[in-house]
């Protein structure tokens, strides 16, 4: 099994006059090099600032918590003054590994308001004790805030010597808020990986580093590979549970930082990430599709993948957008080997808190990370959800391996006819295929979204038509096999009639010509393209705005004249005319 070194480690400065601890990426910021001397809660105290590397968004700091910082009132009790900071967005605490956890809690000033007090849980999702990745140094999970500018900290039971305060603010960029899932890499693992075999089921969308921002520069050493995979660990974050699709990228980006920076693992321990809206992010670096090693389960890491929901479980249950999202990332890496989701493996352990070195451990193959070691994670209500997810996991696995064994084949493909006009009928024939007493169904949509009630072979055009683009999705479906479908789309957008009206107006010498076209009734939208006035032998031509056009003649002989229009049309307006006679004196 290949192995990455790690050699950077967290840089932990204490406090030492007026300047905060260095950050471990090259962060530096001052203590009382501003000062909010205005009325308040922050009247005369240091303000905390975040800095950041140059090309870096993440802005960051770390600061030693000792006296000056974190007084103690009893003693087995700290508490902090209202500190007030740039703006940050998440929290986190460290100290070196060996002195015993502290309980902590903070309160943070957000919108001008200080939030209830709430608990920064211990870490639990760690590296293995052999893997090099951040030695020596303990801490809290992540916690995401929202934008905030004053915090306040208190510790109970103990506080390590080296305690440090860890805020960081990942500034938003904006790609956050349009990325698209899309597939990784489509190729074989050149890793050695026991009883690995082409998977039947296939690669869940994801979302990769680059979609979330990984700086690769942030990394250290190579990814490890595993032999093999037996489990599917399921985690989560603890983060809030009202972040937003554009939070997502940012959120991942400042555990990023903080996993490499503080903890000094290579990269972020875990190698899937699932959001409230179902998306997946890939993790840790070295192919979403390889036995990736990550450093998410203390002792269990060498022979599973980790997957974490981001948001705090033990507060709300999981959406079920989450579930359908790690139900197809469990199906596709445990089919990958062929694993049974809801049977058990027997596991060695490398050591934890729950478990010695060596012991041979019966473990779900889709666990809860409190079944490893001694913490709340996934929080009760993802736990509670681990029954469904299994038996879910292996539906999907069962139905891909049907699939596989049979399935309908389509020996004349579908076709639809009919003209894409309001008011007209299209209707699909349904071709031939094998076994042919397949049943067929309909799924007529608009512009790629589907029409509620157009589920039948014929589909009447309507109003709500004109201008989009149709199509009707064919199934054809038999119990126990695999259901074929075809994509059929109709030609062009959908049209309809317009109407144009004139209006001449005459005065001695001249006239003009007003124009106007409507689409039918219930059409939404002005008409567009050009008309074409006629008078006499003379021509002219304009576009029409919001459907209108006046078009004026000059020097015209007394009499009554003939005036003609032609509407050309638009893509979703059929040509039209008209025409009516002006006395011009």
């Amino acid at each position: 099994m290949e192995r990455e070194p790690t050699h950077r480690r967290p840089l932990l400065k204490a406090l030492a006059g007026g300047v905060v601890a260095i950050g471990a990426v090259g962060a530096a910021a001052k203590l009382g090099g501003s000062q909010d001397t205005s009325a308040g809660p922050f009247a005369g105290l240091p303000t905390l600032q975040l800095s950041s590397d140059s090309g870096s968004d993440v802005s960051a700091l770390e600061t030693r918590l000792g006296d000056a910082l974190l007084p103690q009132l009893s003693p087995t009790r700290w508490r902090s003054a209202r500190l007030p900071t740039s703006t940050h967005s998440m929290v986190a605490f460290t100290w070196r590994t060996g002195a015993a956890d502290p309980h902590i809690h903070i309160r943070s000033r957000v919108d001008g308001l200080w939030q209830p007090w709430r608990r920064v849980p211990v870490l639990h999702d760690l590296p293995d004790d052999d893997s090099g990745e951040g030695a020596g140094v303990s801490g809290t999970e992540l916690v995401w805030i929202g934008d905030s500018d004053g915090i306040q900290v208190q510790v109970a039971r103990s506080r390590p010597t080296d305690l440090t305060l860890v805020l960081l603010h990942p500034a938003p960029r904006p790609d956050d808020e349009s990325v698209t899932p899309r597939s990784e890499d489509h190729g074989h693992s050149n890793v050695s990986a026991r009883a690995a075999v082409d998977p039947a089921v296939p690669r869940p969308a994801l979302l990769t580093r680059r979609d979330w921002g990984a700086d690769d520069s942030w990394r250290d050493g190579r990814p490890s590979y595993n032999d093999t995979i037996q489990q599917v660990h399921v985690h989560h974050t603890v983060n809030s549970n009202d972040y937003s699709k554009a939070d997502v990228p940012a959120l991942i980006r400042g555990m990023y930082r903080y996993h490499t920076s503080n903890l000094g693992w290579s990269d972020i321990g875990y190698n899937f990430l699932v959001d409230r809206f179902g998306r997946i992010w890939v993790g840790r670096a070295g192919g979403a599709a390889r036995p990736v090693r990550g450093a998410h389960t203390l002792g269990f890491n060498a022979t599973s993948t980790g997957v974490s929901v981001i948001g705090n479980f033990d507060l709300v249950a999981p959406t079920t957008a989450t579930l359908n999202a790690i139900v197809r990332v469990a199906a596709w890496k445990l089919d990958k080997y062929g694993r049974k989701p809801t049977g058990h493996a027997e596991v060695r352990s490398e050591g934890s808190d729950k478990f010695r070195s060596n012991q041979v451990v019966e473990l779900p193959v889709i666990d809860g990370h409190r079944d490893t070691n001694d913490t709340a994670c996934p929080g009760q209500h993802l736990y509670d959800a681990l029954p469904v997810i299994r038996r879910r996991t292996k539906a999907r696995i069962d139905r891909f391996h049907a699939s596989e064994r049979s399935a309908v084949s389509i020996t004349q493909p579908a076709a639809v006819s009919g003209t894409p006009a309001l008011g007209e009928v299209l209707t699909v024939e349904p071709g031939a295929f094998s076994p042919p007493d397949a049943t067929p169904a309909y799924a007529w949509m608009r512009n790629g979204s589907g029409i509620v009630g157009a589920s039948g072979a014929s589909y009447l055009t309507v109003p709500e038509d004109v201008g989009t683009q149709l199509s009707v999705r064919v199934d054809l479906s038999k119990q126990g096999y695999q259901t074929a479908t075809e994509l059929l789309t109709v030609a062009g957008p959908v049209t309809a009639p317009a109407s144009v009206s004139l209006r001449i107006v005459g005065r001695p010498g001249r006239a003009a010509v007003h124009v106007e076209v409507t689409p039918p009734p219930g059409v939404s939208g002005p008409a567009v393209g050009q008309a074409t006035v006629r008078m006499n032998k003379r021509t002219k031509t304009v576009d029409l705005v919001n459907g209108r056009a006046t078009i004026r003649f000059r020097a015209i002989t007394p009499g009554q004249h003939l005036v003609s229009v032609d509407y050309s049309g638009s893509p979703w307006l059929t040509p039209a005319v008209a025409s009516g006679n002006v006395t011009i004196s």
